[in-house]
């Protein structure tokens, strides 16, 4: 709609992000005569794909753009970073592949999508404001050139699918079966046998469970254990201690004050009512209704009031069509002129732009101006004192390794002279919780490399801390001895018991009710438990139990029949058919056409991952793809320590 720009409800925008998620490789002949090359060192480079690099920028900026879309948690970025390059390693492969193919994405193609998406930018098929093209790509964390770049492998990729999905037909059979399993609904009644239920009857003798662990002793092990200290330097204590001074803050903001250059805005709002994409015989009822709005506002009508009760954005109108503040390159250029050129409380005339029909009220104006330096004292001390403090930060650890290494013995007073923690762990084995840290497998993949003596490199962990370990001890793993490990042998039988015990009764109860016993009879005198849960269909949970695939047999038995018994998450379980309702297909024949579009995009996913896997593994195979684990490695720690 008209606010698109701003507004995360929009259908543009959503174009704009469904491209922006894919990248490539092109230039930009029709758009602009300049160009630019991205260089990058090794430590920069996540992967090589072909004569292609991809870059700890490239994925940052695809991070950045899943975060600030609310797709990905922030804190999951480390997590998600090594599925988000093996995507980007399977695109570039795919377009290099099809490209050696001859497949081909022209740059007439790039300009139509480009213009149908901003055509504000663009005046006869020429770009005609750059600047402000630039200045919206960048609020998405994209440069110009990336845009291009990731629009031509969008389109190339969208050729594909288009030849994939030619050559894809879906019979009337495959119809029908997906609209009965779409619509057919079942329903059961189920018994229950959960071991925990059964567990109070196994009673192993301590003797007994002697002779069991003499069996499987092999299976039983105290595993290895070491003893360490570590200087951990925490960026919580270096910022309470850190005091940025105002003159400090000055000299940034008298170093940078382009950063603080306001352009001129306006704060505006507007009632729409929409032509784009209506019948021309629409448009005449459109303006007749905006003039009279227009009347009723100039003889004194609550313009915030009409807005939402007549309004056609759906991105304004429910705030009395409020936009928030404007700049310039940022509306229609029509909407653009009226805002600009008219004085704060003025009422527009009718104003018509490729969205249909607005009255514009602009309620404040804002010069250009340079934000003062009381205004954004603030906010540039936040930054230079994070600035500071990481940078300290990292100096301390730097420091405090360094002593380390000349000193191993002396870790106490390099911890004093630093005024950093020192952790003691003595017998430890991997993964167990460290004090004050918790599990830290950062330290514990340091110390499995580390010989007595050896000092680890500085590591970072999650809540902005630094650590830096020397292992003092390393017992070596070993036999355990029963003592050691009776609890455990204990739980593994009474656990595996309980389990064939719950087994036990369920096959009983099948047995009965096979003989003529009710279901909750036989259920009951077997310390089961009964369930009748509502009907489903096989896309449904069944109440209790979980997804209908769990059981599939009530869509093919007969009314009646038994089944199981069957574990589903860790219960026995054993059902009746209830009941099996016939779908008829004839009142489902509107559905008919969107299910072969689903049934032939779910067919067209399934080739596609089928072929970008097996171009993936071609390529490596031939050495054209080298993922740079280290680098990887070091960014997903990164996002690790910005938790």
């Amino acid at each position: 709609m008209f606010n698109f720009f701003r507004s995360g409800q929009t259908a543009k925008k959503m174009l704009l992000g469904a491209i922006i998620v894919v990248m490539a490789a092109s230039m930009l002949t029709y758009l602009t005569q300049t160009g630019f090359t991205t260089t990058t060192d090794g430590d920069n480079i996540l992967a090589q794909v072909g004569g292609q690099q991809i870059t700890v920028v490239e994925a940052q900026n695809a991070i950045n753009r899943l975060i600030q879309s609310q797709r990905l948690p922030a804190e999951s970025a480390d997590v998600y970073l090594g599925q988000l390059l093996d995507e980007m390693v399977q695109q570039r492969a795919a377009v290099d592949e099809f490209s050696r193919m001859g497949m081909r994405v022209t740059d007439e193609e790039i300009l139509g999508v480009i213009m149908s998406i901003f055509p504000q930018y663009f005046e006869n098929g020429k770009l005609t404001n750059r600047q402000a093209l630039e200045q919206q790509l960048s609020t998405q964390g994209m440069g110009l050139q990336e845009f291009v770049d990731a629009m031509r492998e969008n389109l190339l990729l969208r050729k594909v699918q288009s030849v994939a999905s030619s050559n894809i037909i879906i019979s009337p059979d495959e119809v029908d079966r997906a609209l009965t399993q779409k619509h057919q609904k079942a329903k059961i009644e189920y018994a229950a046998f959960p071991a925990a239920k059964f567990r109070d009857q196994v009673k192993p003798s301590t003797d007994a469970l002697r002779a069991i662990f003499e069996k499987t002793k092999a299976a039983y092990t105290i595993p290895e254990k070491r003893s360490f200290q570590l200087l951990v330097v925490d960026q919580a204590k270096v910022e309470a201690s850190t005091i940025v001074p105002e003159a400090q803050i000055r000299a940034a903001y008298s170093g940078s004050m382009d950063n603080y250059r306001v352009p001129e805005r306006v704060k505006a709002r507007h009632i729409l009512l929409m032509t784009q994409g209506k019948p021309d015989a629409e448009k005449a009822p459109k303006l007749a209704k905006a003039q009279d709005l227009l009347k009723q506002l100039r003889a004194g009508a609550d313009f915030a009031e009409l807005a939402k009760k007549n309004s056609e954005d759906p991105g304004s109108a429910q705030n009395g069509g409020d936009l928030g503040f404007l700049v310039k390159g940022q509306t229609a250029p029509e909407f653009e002129k009226v805002a600009f050129s008219a004085k704060p409380k003025d009422i527009s005339d009718v104003v018509t732009t490729e969205f249909g029909y607005h009255i514009i009220q602009v309620t404040e104006k804002e010069a250009a101006r340079i934000r003062p330096f009381d205004e954004v004292k603030e906010n540039i001390a936040t930054e230079l004192k994070k600035q500071t403090v990481a940078e300290k930060t990292q100096s301390i650890a730097d420091q405090a390794h360094a002593a380390l290494e000349k000193a191993p013995g002396s870790i106490a007073d390099i911890a004093k002279q630093f005024n950093i923690e020192l952790i003691t762990v003595t017998k430890a084995a991997a993964n167990e919780a460290i004090p004050t840290l918790g599990v830290a497998p950062e330290i514990d993949a340091a110390l499995s490399v580390l010989q007595p003596k050896g000092i680890s490199p500085t590591l970072v962990l999650p809540a902005n801390r630094i650590a830096m370990a020397v292992l003092n001890e390393r017992i070596p793993s070993r036999p355990a001895e029963f003592s050691e490990v009776e609890t455990q042998v204990r739980e593994r039988q009474v656990t595996e018991q309980s389990q064939q015990l719950a087994s036990n009764a369920a096959r009983e109860a099948f047995a009965k009710i096979g003989a003529g016993e009710s279901l909750e009879k036989a259920a009951k005198s077997m310390n089961g438990d009964i369930s009748k849960p509502a009907e489903f269909t096989q896309n449904d949970s069944v109440e209790g139990l979980g997804p209908a695939v769990y059981v599939a047999d009530a869509f093919t038995k007969p009314v009646g029949s038994l089944a199981g018994p069957l574990n589903v998450q860790g219960r026995e379980i054993i059902y009746r058919v209830v009941d099996r309702q016939p779908v008829d297909l004839k009142s489902f024949a509107a559905e008919r056409d969107a299910t072969i579009n689903d049934l032939k995009q779910q067919e067209i996913r399934t080739q596609m991952n089928l072929l970008l896997d097996s171009i993936v593994t071609k390529a490596k195979a031939d050495g054209k793809v080298k993922i740079h684990t280290d680098t990887l490695k070091r960014l997903q720690a990164q996002y690790r320590a910005g938790r």
